[in-house]
Protein backbone atom coordinates (compact mmCIF):
# COMPACT_ATOMS: atom_id res chain seq x y z
CA UNK A 1 0.00 0.00 0.00
CA UNK A 2 1.20 3.54 -0.89
CA UNK A 3 -0.02 7.07 0.32
CA UNK A 4 -1.50 7.87 -3.16
CA UNK A 5 1.44 11.12 -3.89
CA UNK A 6 3.30 10.78 -6.65
CA UNK A 7 6.37 12.74 -8.34
CA UNK A 8 5.71 15.54 -10.60
CA UNK A 9 6.96 16.03 -13.92
CA UNK A 10 9.20 18.85 -12.37
CA UNK A 11 11.20 16.51 -9.87
CA UNK A 12 11.47 14.12 -12.81
CA UNK A 13 12.77 16.63 -14.78
CA UNK A 14 15.42 18.13 -11.87
CA UNK A 15 16.17 14.53 -11.26
CA UNK A 16 17.47 14.06 -14.66
CA UNK A 17 19.54 16.68 -14.66
CA UNK A 18 20.77 16.06 -11.48
CA UNK A 19 22.24 12.93 -12.49
CA UNK A 20 23.46 13.97 -15.41
CA UNK A 21 25.33 17.22 -13.90
CA UNK A 22 27.69 16.12 -11.59
CA UNK A 23 28.87 19.45 -10.40
CA UNK A 24 25.52 18.90 -8.09
CA UNK A 25 25.83 18.15 -4.72
CA UNK A 26 22.17 18.08 -3.21
CA UNK A 27 18.43 17.95 -5.25
CA UNK A 28 16.04 18.52 -2.32
CA UNK A 29 12.18 17.51 -2.97
CA UNK A 30 9.11 17.71 -0.54
CA UNK A 31 5.40 17.18 -0.56
CA UNK A 32 3.38 19.86 -2.27
CA UNK A 33 -0.19 19.80 -3.21
CA UNK A 34 -0.30 15.92 -2.69
CA UNK A 35 2.46 15.47 -5.13
CA UNK A 36 6.40 15.22 -4.74
CA UNK A 37 8.38 18.48 -6.38
CA UNK A 38 11.67 19.24 -6.39
CA UNK A 39 13.07 22.26 -5.02
CA UNK A 40 16.41 24.63 -5.98
CA UNK A 41 19.84 22.23 -6.45
CA UNK A 42 22.68 22.70 -4.65
CA UNK A 43 26.38 22.91 -6.25
CA UNK A 44 29.51 21.25 -4.83
CA UNK A 45 31.32 23.99 -3.40
CA UNK A 46 34.25 23.17 -5.17
CA UNK A 47 35.59 20.72 -7.82
CA UNK A 48 37.43 19.43 -4.99
CA UNK A 49 34.81 18.85 -2.49
CA UNK A 50 33.60 15.50 -1.21
CA UNK A 51 30.19 14.50 0.90
CA UNK A 52 32.30 15.29 4.20
CA UNK A 53 32.90 18.97 3.24
CA UNK A 54 30.14 20.00 1.19
CA UNK A 55 27.55 18.81 3.87
CA UNK A 56 27.58 22.35 5.50
CA UNK A 57 25.54 23.60 2.54
CA UNK A 58 22.36 22.18 3.70
CA UNK A 59 22.65 24.00 7.06
CA UNK A 60 20.12 26.60 5.86
CA UNK A 61 18.10 24.26 4.20
CA UNK A 62 17.59 21.71 7.07
CA UNK A 63 14.76 22.94 10.16
CA UNK A 64 13.78 21.28 13.32
CA UNK A 65 9.90 20.67 11.89
CA UNK A 66 9.95 20.65 7.82
CA UNK A 67 10.18 16.75 6.87
CA UNK A 68 12.59 16.50 3.55
CA UNK A 69 13.62 14.13 0.77
CA UNK A 70 17.53 14.89 -0.09
CA UNK A 71 19.35 12.50 -2.71
CA UNK A 72 23.53 13.63 -2.39
CA UNK A 73 25.98 13.03 -4.94
CA UNK A 74 29.31 11.59 -2.55
CA UNK A 75 31.85 13.96 -4.84
CA UNK A 76 32.26 15.42 -8.14
CA UNK A 77 32.20 13.53 -11.21
CA UNK A 78 31.12 10.75 -9.15
CA UNK A 79 27.68 8.57 -10.34
CA UNK A 80 27.14 7.45 -6.30
CA UNK A 81 23.76 9.03 -5.35
CA UNK A 82 22.58 9.04 -1.53
CA UNK A 83 18.83 9.04 -0.69
CA UNK A 84 17.60 10.65 2.77
CA UNK A 85 14.56 10.75 3.84
CA UNK A 86 14.75 13.18 6.75
CA UNK A 87 11.69 13.38 9.24
CA UNK A 88 12.36 15.61 12.24
CA UNK A 89 10.76 13.97 15.46
CA UNK A 90 9.48 17.80 16.41
CA UNK A 91 7.40 17.59 12.57
CA UNK A 92 3.87 17.17 12.89
CA UNK A 93 2.17 13.97 12.84
CA UNK A 94 0.57 14.12 9.71
CA UNK A 95 3.82 15.33 8.07
CA UNK A 96 5.69 12.83 9.59
CA UNK A 97 3.31 9.74 8.47
CA UNK A 98 3.24 11.48 5.00
CA UNK A 99 6.68 11.52 4.44
CA UNK A 100 7.27 7.84 5.52
CA UNK A 101 4.74 6.35 3.64
CA UNK A 102 5.46 8.30 0.58
CA UNK A 103 8.88 7.11 0.95
CA UNK A 104 8.76 3.76 -1.17
CA UNK A 105 6.75 4.98 -3.82
CA UNK A 106 9.82 8.29 -4.27
CA UNK A 107 12.20 5.73 -4.45
CA UNK A 108 11.17 3.41 -6.60
CA UNK A 109 9.67 5.65 -9.38
CA UNK A 110 12.81 7.73 -9.48
CA UNK A 111 14.41 4.00 -9.69
CA UNK A 112 15.96 2.85 -6.20
CA UNK A 113 18.73 1.04 -8.32
CA UNK A 114 20.11 4.52 -8.83
CA UNK A 115 21.17 4.62 -5.29
CA UNK A 116 23.88 2.97 -3.36
CA UNK A 117 22.21 4.02 0.10
CA UNK A 118 19.11 4.97 1.57
CA UNK A 119 19.15 6.16 5.07
CA UNK A 120 15.88 7.31 7.12
CA UNK A 121 16.59 10.20 9.81
CA UNK A 122 15.37 12.40 12.02
CA UNK A 123 17.81 14.76 13.35
CA UNK A 124 19.44 17.70 11.93
CA UNK A 125 22.95 16.69 13.36
CA UNK A 126 22.51 13.21 11.88
CA UNK A 127 22.60 14.75 8.21
CA UNK A 128 25.50 17.85 9.25
CA UNK A 129 28.06 16.05 10.82
CA UNK A 130 30.86 14.54 9.03
CA UNK A 131 31.18 11.39 11.99
CA UNK A 132 27.89 10.55 11.68
CA UNK A 133 28.33 9.88 8.19
CA UNK A 134 31.94 7.95 8.67
CA UNK A 135 30.07 6.02 12.05
CA UNK A 136 27.41 4.77 9.30
CA UNK A 137 30.37 4.15 6.51
CA UNK A 138 32.07 1.82 9.04
CA UNK A 139 28.24 0.19 10.02
CA UNK A 140 27.54 -0.24 6.54
CA UNK A 141 30.60 -2.00 5.69
CA UNK A 142 30.54 -4.19 8.77
CA UNK A 143 26.84 -5.32 8.20
CA UNK A 144 27.68 -6.30 4.48
CA UNK A 145 30.87 -8.30 6.30
CA UNK A 146 27.98 -10.12 8.62
CA UNK A 147 29.32 -8.40 11.90
CA UNK A 148 26.87 -5.57 11.98
CA UNK A 149 27.95 -2.88 14.18
CA UNK A 150 25.38 -1.06 17.00
CA UNK A 151 25.25 1.84 14.94
CA UNK A 152 24.03 -0.66 11.98
CA UNK A 153 21.47 -2.96 13.46
CA UNK A 154 18.92 -0.43 13.40
CA UNK A 155 19.47 -0.28 9.68
CA UNK A 156 19.88 -3.73 9.09
CA UNK A 157 16.93 -4.69 10.95
CA UNK A 158 14.89 -1.26 8.87
CA UNK A 159 15.88 -3.11 5.62
CA UNK A 160 14.35 -6.26 7.03
CA UNK A 161 10.87 -4.71 6.73
CA UNK A 162 8.59 -4.51 3.32
CA UNK A 163 7.12 -1.31 2.39
CA UNK A 164 3.90 -2.25 3.92
CA UNK A 165 5.05 -2.73 7.02
CA UNK A 166 7.35 0.11 7.12
CA UNK A 167 3.79 2.31 6.03
CA UNK A 168 2.25 0.57 9.07
CA UNK A 169 4.78 1.50 11.59
CA UNK A 170 4.58 4.87 10.19
CA UNK A 171 0.73 4.84 10.85
CA UNK A 172 1.01 3.27 14.47
CA UNK A 173 3.67 6.33 15.71
CA UNK A 174 1.05 8.85 14.27
CA UNK A 175 -1.89 7.15 16.69
CA UNK A 176 0.62 6.52 19.75
CA UNK A 177 1.43 10.56 19.32
CA UNK A 178 -2.09 11.30 18.73
CA UNK A 179 -3.26 9.41 21.81
CA UNK A 180 -0.84 10.71 23.87
CA UNK A 181 -1.09 13.91 23.46
CA UNK A 182 1.85 15.03 21.78
CA UNK A 183 0.82 16.84 18.59
CA UNK A 184 -0.14 20.27 20.35
CA UNK A 185 -0.03 22.28 17.17
CA UNK A 186 -3.41 22.36 14.26
CA UNK A 187 -4.45 18.72 12.75
CA UNK A 188 -4.83 19.69 9.27
CA UNK A 189 -1.57 20.61 8.24
CA UNK A 190 0.70 23.83 10.22
CA UNK A 191 -1.43 27.38 10.19
CA UNK A 192 -4.64 25.49 8.62
CA UNK A 193 -6.79 27.07 6.08
CA UNK A 194 -10.13 26.70 4.87
CA UNK A 195 -13.20 27.08 6.93
CA UNK A 196 -12.24 25.26 10.01
CA UNK A 197 -12.18 25.92 13.84
CA UNK A 198 -9.64 27.51 14.57
CA UNK A 199 -9.83 27.73 18.61
CA UNK A 200 -7.49 26.13 20.92
CA UNK A 201 -4.69 25.34 17.65
CA UNK A 202 -6.88 23.20 15.71
CA UNK A 203 -7.61 24.12 12.61
CA UNK A 204 -9.77 21.30 10.23
CA UNK A 205 -11.58 22.36 7.54
CA UNK A 206 -15.50 21.42 7.78
CA UNK A 207 -18.23 20.84 5.16
CA UNK A 208 -21.36 23.10 6.13
CA UNK A 209 -23.60 20.15 6.23
CA UNK A 210 -20.94 18.28 8.41
CA UNK A 211 -20.39 21.55 11.00
CA UNK A 212 -24.71 22.07 10.86
CA UNK A 213 -24.82 18.07 11.98
CA UNK A 214 -22.50 18.73 14.99
CA UNK A 215 -24.23 21.98 15.82
CA UNK A 216 -27.65 20.14 16.46
CA UNK A 217 -26.31 17.23 17.71
CA UNK A 218 -25.89 18.96 21.08
CA UNK A 219 -29.39 19.72 20.88
CA UNK A 220 -30.95 16.53 19.65
CA UNK A 221 -33.13 13.88 22.27
CA UNK A 222 -30.58 11.95 24.35
CA UNK A 223 -33.25 9.53 24.75
CA UNK A 224 -33.66 8.99 20.73
CA UNK A 225 -30.42 7.21 20.41
CA UNK A 226 -29.03 9.17 17.84
CA UNK A 227 -25.92 8.81 15.99
CA UNK A 228 -24.03 10.72 13.29
CA UNK A 229 -21.41 9.65 11.67
CA UNK A 230 -18.41 11.66 9.65
CA UNK A 231 -15.04 10.81 7.40
CA UNK A 232 -12.60 13.41 6.02
CA UNK A 233 -12.16 13.91 2.40
CA UNK A 234 -8.60 12.83 1.05
CA UNK A 235 -8.76 14.85 -1.60
CA UNK A 236 -9.65 18.16 0.11
CA UNK A 237 -8.68 17.20 4.18
CA UNK A 238 -12.33 18.24 4.27
CA UNK A 239 -14.32 16.75 7.00
CA UNK A 240 -18.06 15.66 5.51
CA UNK A 241 -21.12 14.17 7.31
CA UNK A 242 -21.51 10.64 5.93
CA UNK A 243 -24.64 9.44 7.38
CA UNK A 244 -27.36 10.22 10.38
CA UNK A 245 -29.23 8.15 12.13
CA UNK A 246 -31.99 8.06 15.26
CA UNK A 247 -33.87 5.72 17.23
CA UNK A 248 -30.59 3.36 17.07
CA UNK A 249 -30.34 0.52 19.42
CA UNK A 250 -26.39 -0.12 20.67
CA UNK A 251 -26.25 -3.52 19.59
CA UNK A 252 -27.32 -1.89 15.99
CA UNK A 253 -24.68 0.95 15.74
CA UNK A 254 -21.86 -1.06 14.44
CA UNK A 255 -24.08 -1.85 11.56
CA UNK A 256 -24.39 1.93 10.76
CA UNK A 257 -21.01 2.17 10.56
CA UNK A 258 -19.00 2.17 7.32
CA UNK A 259 -16.86 -0.96 7.28
CA UNK A 260 -14.41 0.08 4.30
CA UNK A 261 -13.14 3.18 5.71
CA UNK A 262 -11.88 5.06 8.93
CA UNK A 263 -14.82 7.46 10.86
CA UNK A 264 -15.97 9.20 13.28
CA UNK A 265 -19.08 8.29 15.15
CA UNK A 266 -20.66 10.12 17.82
CA UNK A 267 -23.88 8.40 19.30
CA UNK A 268 -26.31 9.45 21.76
CA UNK A 269 -27.55 6.38 24.01
CA UNK A 270 -30.80 6.83 25.37
CA UNK A 271 -30.21 7.75 29.11
CA UNK A 272 -26.81 8.70 28.64
CA UNK A 273 -25.93 12.63 29.59
CA UNK A 274 -23.41 12.80 26.60
CA UNK A 275 -22.28 11.98 23.61
CA UNK A 276 -20.04 8.68 22.75
CA UNK A 277 -17.34 8.52 20.31
CA UNK A 278 -16.35 5.82 18.78
CA UNK A 279 -12.96 6.16 16.19
CA UNK A 280 -12.95 3.31 13.92
CA UNK A 281 -10.41 2.35 11.09
CA UNK A 282 -10.49 -0.70 9.25
CA UNK A 283 -7.29 -2.34 8.60
CA UNK A 284 -8.49 -2.47 5.04
CA UNK A 285 -8.40 0.86 4.30
CA UNK A 286 -5.83 2.81 2.32
CA UNK A 287 -2.70 3.72 4.00
CA UNK A 288 -3.31 7.38 3.93
CA UNK A 289 -6.69 7.11 4.71
CA UNK A 290 -5.48 6.03 7.96
CA UNK A 291 -2.84 7.75 8.73
CA UNK A 292 -5.26 11.38 7.59
CA UNK A 293 -7.79 10.05 10.36
CA UNK A 294 -5.54 9.19 13.09
CA UNK A 295 -3.45 12.49 13.14
CA UNK A 296 -7.06 14.23 13.11
CA UNK A 297 -8.88 12.44 15.79
CA UNK A 298 -7.95 14.11 18.68
CA UNK A 299 -8.69 17.49 16.69
CA UNK A 300 -12.24 15.96 15.55
CA UNK A 301 -13.09 15.52 19.48
CA UNK A 302 -11.93 18.87 20.07
CA UNK A 303 -14.10 20.22 17.02
CA UNK A 304 -16.95 18.56 18.65
CA UNK A 305 -16.45 20.18 22.03
CA UNK A 306 -16.26 23.72 20.26
CA UNK A 307 -19.48 23.15 18.57
CA UNK A 308 -21.09 21.98 22.37
CA UNK A 309 -20.99 18.06 22.03
CA UNK A 310 -19.99 16.94 25.22
CA UNK A 311 -18.01 13.38 24.72
CA UNK A 312 -18.45 10.84 27.92
CA UNK A 313 -16.99 8.22 26.47
CA UNK A 314 -13.93 7.59 23.84
CA UNK A 315 -14.30 4.28 21.81
CA UNK A 316 -11.83 2.77 19.39
CA UNK A 317 -12.11 -0.26 17.07
CA UNK A 318 -10.49 -2.00 13.89
CA UNK A 319 -13.25 -2.55 12.38
CA UNK A 320 -17.64 -1.95 13.21
CA UNK A 321 -17.84 -5.83 13.96
CA UNK A 322 -15.57 -5.75 17.39
CA UNK A 323 -18.60 -3.04 18.56
CA UNK A 324 -20.96 -6.40 17.94
CA UNK A 325 -22.32 -8.11 20.70
CA UNK A 326 -22.54 -6.63 23.79
CA UNK A 327 -19.21 -4.62 23.50
CA UNK A 328 -21.31 -0.77 23.56
CA UNK A 329 -24.68 -2.32 25.10
CA UNK A 330 -21.83 -3.08 28.26
CA UNK A 331 -20.68 0.55 27.70
CA UNK A 332 -24.38 2.37 28.05
CA UNK A 333 -24.52 0.30 31.19
CA UNK A 334 -21.84 1.39 32.63
CA UNK A 335 -22.84 4.82 31.77
CA UNK A 336 -26.09 5.36 33.04
CA UNK A 337 -24.94 3.59 36.05
CA UNK A 338 -22.18 6.62 36.52
CA UNK A 339 -25.03 9.13 36.22
CA UNK A 340 -27.21 7.33 38.68
CA UNK A 341 -29.99 6.46 36.04
CA UNK A 342 -31.95 3.56 36.75
CA UNK A 343 -34.24 3.58 33.89
CA UNK A 344 -34.67 1.91 30.29
CA UNK A 345 -31.88 2.51 27.77
CA UNK A 346 -33.64 0.94 24.40
CA UNK A 347 -34.11 -2.70 25.98
CA UNK A 348 -30.33 -2.51 27.43
CA UNK A 349 -31.42 -1.40 30.94
CA UNK A 350 -35.13 -2.96 32.00
CA UNK A 351 -37.30 -1.17 34.45
CA UNK A 352 -40.14 1.61 34.16
CA UNK A 353 -38.07 4.92 33.45
CA UNK A 354 -40.74 6.60 34.98
CA UNK A 355 -40.66 4.78 38.30
CA UNK A 356 -39.40 6.85 41.53
CA UNK A 357 -35.86 7.31 41.50
CA UNK A 358 -35.31 6.76 37.87
CA UNK A 359 -33.90 9.91 35.21
CA UNK A 360 -36.05 11.99 33.95
CA UNK A 361 -37.68 10.71 31.05
CA UNK A 362 -37.56 12.64 28.21
CA UNK A 363 -39.71 12.43 25.10
CA UNK A 364 -38.77 10.44 22.16
CA UNK A 365 -37.81 12.90 19.57
CA UNK A 366 -35.54 12.44 15.80
CA UNK A 367 -32.36 14.03 14.98
CA UNK A 368 -32.72 17.46 13.98
CA UNK A 369 -30.71 16.57 10.10
CA UNK A 370 -28.55 19.82 9.33
CA UNK A 371 -29.74 22.65 6.49
CA UNK A 372 -28.08 22.55 4.12
CA UNK A 373 -25.34 25.64 2.64
CA UNK A 374 -27.10 28.77 2.11
CA UNK A 375 -30.28 28.10 3.93
CA UNK A 376 -29.32 28.28 7.70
Amino acid sequence: MQSGITASSDLHSAFTTFTSDTSLFCLPAGITSESLTPLPAIRFPSSHSGLFNSIHTLSDLLTPTDPLYLFLRRAPNSSELIAITYVPSRAPVRQKTLFASTRNTLMRELGSEKFSETVFLTEREEILDPSQWDERSKGSAAASGGVPTPSSRGAVDTGLLSAEERELQAVKRAEEEERHGTRGRDLMGEGGSGSGQGKGGVMMKIADEAKSALTGFKDSDSSAGNMAVFGIDIATEEIRLLSTNSDVHPGAVAGKIPGDRPSYTFYNAQGVPGSIFIYVCPGTSKIKERMVHASSRLGMTKLAGFEGVEIVKRLEAGDPEELLGERLEQEVKTLIAAAGVTGGVGGVEGGDSSAPGSGTATPRGGFARPKRPGKR
